[in-house]
């Protein structure tokens, strides 16, 4: 502030303006305060009733005057009387004058009164005003050295009680403040305790006075009990604060008060920090109790010297600590307080305050003068108490302004705990928590709109490995958004108190509780407990979402269990190592099975080896395919979690259903298929899953059901599976039953022992091979029994398996995580890609290390990687939507990007059914196509190829026809007129290629020898010079193309590099194409016929139209009956069923049933679709289907007036004419509303049959046509194997 916005200044403080006066009047003042700004200006202070002892401060010449000035303001509008403060006034001691002037100086008449004599004045307070900024922070850098003017001042008048450093300034058109304030009174009872402390009284100047405030009172000072609201006037210093008195805090607080703590540890030499940060928690544990329960009195704060001390501070804390670790954590602190002792002395008789100050010493020396929760340094002697107090009162002094509770902040506190917390917990070895950009992707790929949206009641989510408490913090901070949208009749602590957290670590449920309430979520619920022990408060099969990383590799931890815990495993048998036993997260994934309920969702980060190792990781999963369905596996590299070098899976799993579990029934299915239960009905109920299982193992399935009622034909015996059997049943190698099923394991031991008897050598060679065949089939049927079970719950799974894999390159990887780990000293743990750190740091000190933690912690909303969008969660190109959506049942397509990244498996291709080591384990490299053989070299498309690439977006200048500009066609995936979008300007191919139809009708291939534009991932193959063009497209036309995409197909370039073709000589692939030619000349001509054959039937349609005599309406009930289906489950389809199941497309059956919900065919059918594209079909008498609820269904009830084969066309034309299509259904209602235009009954008929004549030779043609690809696989047999 200057002479320059002194007018801002004065309206900022409300004074009235007329022309170059402004004045303001003060209640306790007798006269307004009036200002003149004209020429050097003058503040008549005088003339309000203050005393002036010079003019100095009077003008508006330096900017100090200003700061005076507004000082002064702010006490008369407070309430002090102007007659009680003086301006610079001149203080004598002895017959000379001494200099300096204090700028402001508040004194009291006896009893606050207003008349009297200065020998009856009393010195209250003495201000020093300073300009803000550098001159402010220097001047009290100078008191705190040596005392500097104010306590000049105060060696004047030694009965002054306050010293106070003030600067004021506008900043942002307000007016700012602050200043130390330093109560120079003496504190009788802390003296009485301190043999050694010196008192003011017994100062006789300055700089004694200033050794007392260094000494003594360790500098003390306040930021507040001056112009505070709830200040009175001359009631200066507080000893009591409310929760009033705490402040919100802001972005620039935040790094404050980390750069504080990080100097106070500096400045003290505290260099354990894991235990600094201990006491930290334990301080915030502390205050959060105290914002509680002591609202109108806080106890977590420190009173000023003149009323507090270091013991009274710290008994307070301890208080505070006890009684939150009993609310929050059900945890019992020792702790006695002072009163407790008090009362042990009051019967006491014989020399009662001699010995109670003794005894009280010693009470003092055990509770104070050795470690405890509050201890930044190892104390055991009073001096190390002393040093450690200093220790405590700064940063107690630190957080006690800080408001914690019902704070609209607490992201901003959050951040500021994470600091600590990283600077605390070193992350270098993930030892406590997962880096948050991992927490962050797992949690967000989880559905958890859909589960708030859908439920009733409030969803409830536990952690129950909580560590510091990551997943429950981001877990209460997505669902904010759901809950506050899709529930605003539940608060939100009602959703955070159904949110759970277990840890076992004492320490890290203290962090865990406390992160809870710097995030505002404070109904969080942190068990201080073994997760894998029974807990009253923990009702298993009640979760609906669980989230955690549990330990791994811990040995020895079963032997915490009792027996009772551990036998309520499965996993836990008799032949478990107890003592060695390490494989902890295996008994955290059945513990999840345990507490899921069915369709609760889980995230769960586990080493990898639960997919692939055996032994009890092989019974692990088991559990899993038996109780989970597998949505979702994302690998992660060995960087992921700093130096511990764990390769890790988040397996995303859903819980089954609980009441009719799969998993029994079909384990039943099995049982009673090996059984023999032929004579019952319903012996091969679900056959399709059997048929399934024998196709996918090369098995006849007669062949197998002869073998599963006892034997086992040649043909089958000569598999290859099970020659594998035979050569591991009656083979000697050491490992020949390595990795085998237990149970066979256990026939055949049990075989071989008896061949060891004499008993058994002495059978006949005839005896001795029927009982080596009978226990032979005993151990193959073992083995296919569990194969069968595990393959029927693997292929029975809703949803495909989304694979998410992490790049192995160093560079690769740090993109793919969005950090890296950072080894640099002091800075260890997680840094931001996108986050550069500072490059200097200074601080009062001058030796700050460079640390950019608190930027670290944000930097988190900026990283960029392919796991989630920091900014939109929901970002359908990030890999935890694609989670997300399979979760939900979504229709989702992999972005380009990511194609490199995810793969889309089913888990019955995961898994090896043909060993006989059959161990369930889950392979994450999906196979991409079905092998090919051949007698030449197979080699990858990207072997014969200059460019394998996929279209992008529709070019901006393009038409639908070809123009005088526009004359580059424009292709797309699709098949009618192989795919023409449009036209365009400019070529993107100009070389000739094959394109391959990439998404929805997948693997459609087109020869193209003109420029073209290809569009929407249509995928380009632009040969070299070692493959002929022709040849390579027969070559493509027959490949199996497998879908990668989950609900929508679709194939991605990365993996169509990948195909294999067999590769001959030029001259021989020119000699294939050639042939291949033949075939498609053929061809050619009969998709010629067909459509000449549709022109001719519309042509006569259209003749017969324009004969109509009559209008027909859809409504009359004596000439249609017209229906609809009913909807289908999927487990009601099966291959061999007898009804046709159609859909809105009423051309193609999506399946077959055993049922329908017709029963007579007797009449032919026209069907139309309801809410798909508009379709009009027509189905002959005695042809069985089955419609669903998305297929209409008319009978022709008079064939004398309607016929029905003839209907089909103007019904077509009819809804053409209504636009019916997927988004205007084709209701029943909106069917019988319409009205048909017929010709003659005659005529109907004679058309009739020409349509159906023309229609025979149609599917004639769609037979050859069905076969031209077989005759081409013919032909490349014959040459290419």
């Amino acid at each position: 502030m200057d002479k320059n916005n002194i007018r801002e200044l004065l309206e900022l403080l409300k004074f009235k303006q007329e022309g170059n006066i402004y004045t303001k009047r003060y209640s306790d003042a007798f006269s307004p305060l009036k200002i003149d700004i004209e020429g050097d200006g003058h503040i008549y202070y005088r003339e309000c009733g203050i005393t002036v002892g010079r003019e100095t401060t009077s003008n508006l010449l330096e900017a100090e005057n200003l700061v005076v000035l507004h000082c002064v303001d702010r006490l008369l509008w407070k309430g002090y009387n102007p007659i009680h403060i003086e301006l610079e006034p001149a203080w004598k001691l002895g017959h000379s004058a001494k200099g300096g002037y204090a700028d402001v100086w508040v004194r009291t008449f006896k009893n606050n009164g207003v008349d009297g004599s200065n020998a009856d004045k009393e010195s209250l307070l003495i201000i020093e005003c300073k300009t803000w900024g550098r001159e402010f922070n220097g001047a009290w850098i100078d008191t705190k050295e040596d005392g500097a003017q104010l306590f000049s001042y105060f060696q004047q008048e030694p009965s002054t009680k306050f010293l106070c450093l003030y600067t004021s300034d506008i900043i942002e058109n307000k007016i700012e403040s602050e200043y130390y304030l330093i109560n120079v009174q003496d504190n009788d009872k802390m003296l009485a305790n301190d043999d050694t402390g010196r008192s003011y009284k017994d100062a006789s100047n300055n700089k004694q006075k200033y050794r007392v405030w260094h000494d003594t009172y360790k500098c003390d000072y306040d930021t507040r009990g001056l112009f505070e609201d709830d200040i009175a006037p001359y009631q200066i210093g507080k000893n009591k604060y409310t929760i009033s008195d705490l402040k919100a805090v802001d972005n620039d607080t935040i790094q404050k008060k980390y750069n504080e703590f990080a100097l106070i540890l500096r400045q003290h030499n505290v260099g354990g920090h894991e235990n600094a940060f201990d006491k930290l928690v334990n301080l915030f544990l502390a205050k959060v109790v105290d914002e509680t329960n002591n609202r109108d009195d806080l106890h977590f704060y420190w009173k000023g010297a003149a009323y507090d001390d270091a013991f009274q501070l710290q008994d307070r804390l301890q208080r505070l600590y006890r009684d939150g670790m009993k609310r929050f954590l059900n945890e019992d602190v020792t702790y006695i307080e002072n009163s407790e002792i008090e009362k042990a002395f009051r019967r006491f008789k014989a020399d009662p305050d001699a010995t109670k100050k003794t005894i009280m010493e010693y009470f003092r020396a055990l509770k104070f003068f050795s470690d405890n929760d509050f201890s930044f340094i190892s104390v055991h002697n009073k001096r190390l108490f002393e040093q450690n107090a200093a220790i405590l009162l700064k940063v107690v002094k630190m957080l006690q302004d800080i408001k914690l509770k019902d704070s609209d902040q607490n992201q901003l506190l959050g951040d500021l705990f994470e600091g600590f917390l990283n600077k605390g917990v070193k992350q270098s070895e993930g030892q406590f928590f997962t880096p948050m950009p991992i927490v962050r992707f797992l949690v967000s790929s989880l559905p958890l709109e859909q589960i708030i949206k859908s439920r009733v009641d409030i969803p409830k989510a536990i952690d129950y490995a909580c560590g510091a408490g990551h997943f429950l913090t981001e877990y209460a901070m997505q669902i904010k958004e759901f809950a506050e949208k899709y529930r605003p009749d539940i608060s939100l602590q009602e959703f955070y108190a159904n949110t759970t957290g277990i840890e076992k670590e004492y320490r890290l449920s203290k962090v865990s509780k406390v992160s809870a309430f710097m995030y505002g979520h404070d109904e969080t619920n942190i068990i201080y407990a073994d997760a894998l022990v029974p807990h009253t408060d923990i009702k298993d099969g009640t979760y609906d979402v669980l989230i955690a990383n549990p330990p791994y590799s811990v040995k020895g931890f079963l032997e915490t269990l009792t027996e009772e815990q551990r036998k309520s495993f499965s996993l836990f048998t008799d032949n478990i190592n107890i003592g060695k036993n390490n494989a902890i997260e295996t008994f955290f994934i059945e513990r999840a099975a345990q507490l899921l309920k069915a369709g609760g969702v889980a995230g769960i980060i586990l080493p990898v080896s639960v997919l692939n190792k055996d032994g009890i990781y092989a019974r692990t999963r088991e559990i899993i395919l038996r109780k989970f369905d597998i949505v979702a596996l994302a690998e992660f590299g060995s960087g992921t979690f700093g130096k511990t070098g764990t390769n890790t899976v988040i397996m995303f799993l859903r819980r089954k259903e609980t009441n009719t579990p799969d998993d029994e029934h079909y384990l039943n299915r099995v049982n009673s298929w090996f059984n023999h239960h032929d004579n019952a009905d319903e012996a091969y109920q679900d056959i399709e899953l059997l048929h399934d299982y024998c196709v996918h193992c090369g098995y006849s399935l007669e062949d197998y059901k002869i073998f599963m009622s006892g034997t086992i034909p040649e043909d089958l015996l000569a598999n290859e599976i099970f020659q594998n059997y035979h050569a591991s049943f009656f083979g000697n190698q050491r490992n020949a039953m390595k990795g085998v099923y237990e149970e066979a394991k256990t026939v055949r031991a049990r075989f071989k022992n008896k061949q060891a008897t004499q008993a058994y050598r002495r059978l006949p060679q005839e005896e001795k091979q029927r009982q080596e065949q009978k226990a032979f089939l005993e151990f193959v049927i073992t083995i296919e029994k569990e194969k069968l079970y595990y393959f029927i719950l693997a292929k029975t799974m809703p949803n495909p398996v989304v694979i998410a894999k992490a790049p192995s390159g160093t560079t690769e990887n740090k993109r793919f995580l969005g950090y890296e780990w950072s080894d640099s000293k002091g800075n260890e743990g997680i840094k931001y890609m996108n986050i550069g750190g500072k490059t200097s740091s200074n601080d009062e000190e001058g030796d700050a290390e460079d640390d950019d933690t608190m930027q670290q912690i944000r930097g988190i909303n900026g990283i960029q990687t392919p796991l989630f969008n920091p900014s939109n969660l929901a970002d359908n190109d990030k890999i935890n939507t694609v989670i997300r959506k399979n979760f939900e049942g979504s229709d989702f397509i992999i972005p380009d990007e990511l194609t490199d990244i995810i793969s889309i498996g089913h888990l019955v291709d995961m898994i090896d059914f043909k060993r006989t080591a059959f161990s369930k384990e889950v392979k994450t490299n999906v196979p991409i196509q079905v092998e090919r053989t051949s007698k030449w070299p197979l080699v990858t498309l990207s072997d014969v190829c200059k460019d394998i690439f996929a279209g992008g977006d529709k070019p901006q200048n393009y038409t639908k026809e070809k123009t005088e500009i526009n004359t580059i066609p424009i292709f797309s995936n699709g098949v009618d007129n192989n795919g023409l979008f449009g036209f365009t300007n400019v070529a993107k191919v100009i070389e000739p290629c094959v394109t391959i139809s990439a998404r929805g009708t997948l693997g459609f291939c087109v020869l193209h020898s003109q420029p073209f534009y290809p569009i929407v991932r249509l995928i380009v193959a632009i040969p070299n010079d070692n493959i002929d063009i022709q040849y390579f497209k027969h070559i493509l036309d027959t490949t199996t193309f497998i879908n990668e995409g989950a609900s929508t197909p679709q194939l991605s370039v990365p993996k169509i590099r990948l195909y294999k073709i067999p590769l001959p000589p030029l001259p021989l692939q020119q000699q294939i194409a050639n042939a291949c030619a033949a075939i498609d000349k053929e061809c050619q001509a009969a998709h010629q016929r067909m459509e000449d054959l549709k022109s001719e039937m519309e042509t006569i349609m259209v003749n017969a139209q324009s004969h109509t005599l009559n209008t027909i309406k859809l409504n009359r009930t004596e000439l249609f009956s017209i229906t609809i289906g009913r909807r289908v489950l999927k487990s009601e389809i099966t291959k061999d069923g007898t009804f046709d199941v159609f859909s809105a497309n009423v051309f193609e059956p999506f399946g077959k049933t055993n049922h329908s919900v017709l029963s007579d065919f007797s009449k032919p059918s026209v069907l139309w679709g309801i809410d798909g594209d508009w379709m009009v079909n027509y189905r002959p008498s005695k042809a069985p289907f089955n419609p669903t609820d998305h297929c209409g269904v008319i009978r022709v009830l008079d064939e004398t007036v309607v016929n029905p084969r003839y209907l089909v066309y103007p019904l077509l034309k009819a809804g053409e004419a209504e636009r019916f299509s997927r988004a205007n259904r084709a209701s029943t209602e909106r069917i019988k509303a319409l009205s048909i235009m017929l010709p003659d009954i005659n005529v109907q008929n004679e058309v009739a049959e020409k349509l159906i004549e023309l229609e025979t030779e149609m599917l004639t043609l769609k037979d050859s046509l069905s076969k031209c690809a077989e005759k081409k696989q013919v032909i490349l047999d014959k040459y290419l194997k």
